[in-house]
């Protein structure tokens, strides 16, 4: 699929993602005899499952101003970190007269059926953070890419600054898509460095808590890891409590956190030139301002409606650094 970027009026919003409980549900969803004729977007679903992650509570005010300055209606399901909620909503809000949902599906198999209903209900079908069969657009943010800029920035950094071989935990999320593509980039961006690394651990946490509790245990049995890796920013946030909570000193010149997606926290522990050296970022608002311009260019008729946002990589070096902050609210 070709992706087009078109520009909201507004800028900044980030993802991180983590697996669902229930992961075994399946959807039970009826079928239209025929699909119906879809038109212009008055009133759109935004179904985003990971409600508990902070970044949520940004999201909703943001999504809202955008929906009200393009006078469209927006309305938001209450999935509770729970893939059974997620398809029990969906079911519900299929006959409802919502034109579009945009839904980030937390278990893709168990929405396929689901979407297929949307699409033959007349509803527009647009996948945030990754890919289903059934869609008419996908809203990304440069998985792959954001991975492998951040493992090989780690590997630069680890070559420039520490006398010997670099001992790398990286924090994985194997659960979705947006996880999977994102830790195959940290994988290739790391062997592209050249580094001389050594992996001592590789393991699966997406939210601060379960990432604090995954670095713990890895380094209790591997004190001298100076190198953690992420997969999402929240999980870097956990990283980096572990390793100040075993006695790291915040300023230690050898020791490297990095993470993909924005956190103010490590934004700001980062400006005040601790050990996290690199997160990448984009615009949060601009993210979930294509929430709501997106469907509404499907109702107008554009085929080519999806968006890969691109992201950069944010180091202490980097003159938006207090920009960057500011737009996450700190």
């Amino acid at each position: 699929m070709t992706r087009r970027r078109f520009i909201p009026a507004i800028a900044g919003l980030s993802v991180a993602a983590l697996a669902l409980s229930a992961c075994g549900t399946t959807a039970d969803t009826p079928t239209s005899a025929a699909p119906q004729a879809r038109g212009e977007v008055s009133k759109i679903l935004f179904d985003y499952p990971f409600t508990a992650l902070p970044v949520y509570s940004i999201m909703v005010p943001a999504i809202e101003a955008r929906a009200a300055e393009m006078g469209v209606e927006i309305e938001f399901t209450n999935d509770d970190m729970d893939l059974g909620k997620q398809v029990t909503n969906l079911n519900t809000y299929l006959n409802s007269d919502v034109d579009a949902v945009v839904s980030f599906p937390a278990d893709p198999a168990s929405l396929e059926s689901i979407a297929k209903a949307y699409q033959d209900a007349g509803k527009y079908w647009v996948t945030y953070g990754g890919d289903l069969e059934n869609q008419d657009a996908t809203l990304q943010f440069s998985f792959y890419d954001s991975g492998m800029q951040l493992g090989q920035y780690a590997g630069e950094w680890a070559s420039e600054n520490i006398d010997g071989t670099a001992k790398v935990l990286i924090i994985e999320d194997q659960s979705i898509q947006i996880g999977q593509e994102r830790t195959k980039g940290l994988e290739d961006g790391l062997k592209a460095s050249g580094a001389d690394i050594e992996v001592v651990a590789q393991q699966q946490a997406v939210t601060p808590d379960d990432a604090l509790t995954v670095a713990n245990g890895v380094l209790a049995q591997h004190p001298d890891v100076n190198i953690i890796l992420t997969a999402s920013g929240d999980a870097a946030q956990g990283a980096y409590q572990a390793l100040l909570a075993a006695g790291r000193d915040p300023k230690d010149a050898q020791t490297f956190v990095g993470g993909l997606d924005p956190n103010v926290t490590l934004m700001k522990a980062m400006r005040d030139g601790e050990f996290v050296r690199a997160l990448t970022y984009f615009s949060l608002l601009e993210l979930v301002g294509y929430v709501i311009d997106i469907p509404i260019e499907l109702g107008k008729g554009v085929e080519d409606a999806s968006v890969d946002l691109p992201v950069v990589l944010v180091t202490a070096e980097n003159p938006e650094l207090d920009d960057y902050i500011a737009q996450l609210g700190g």
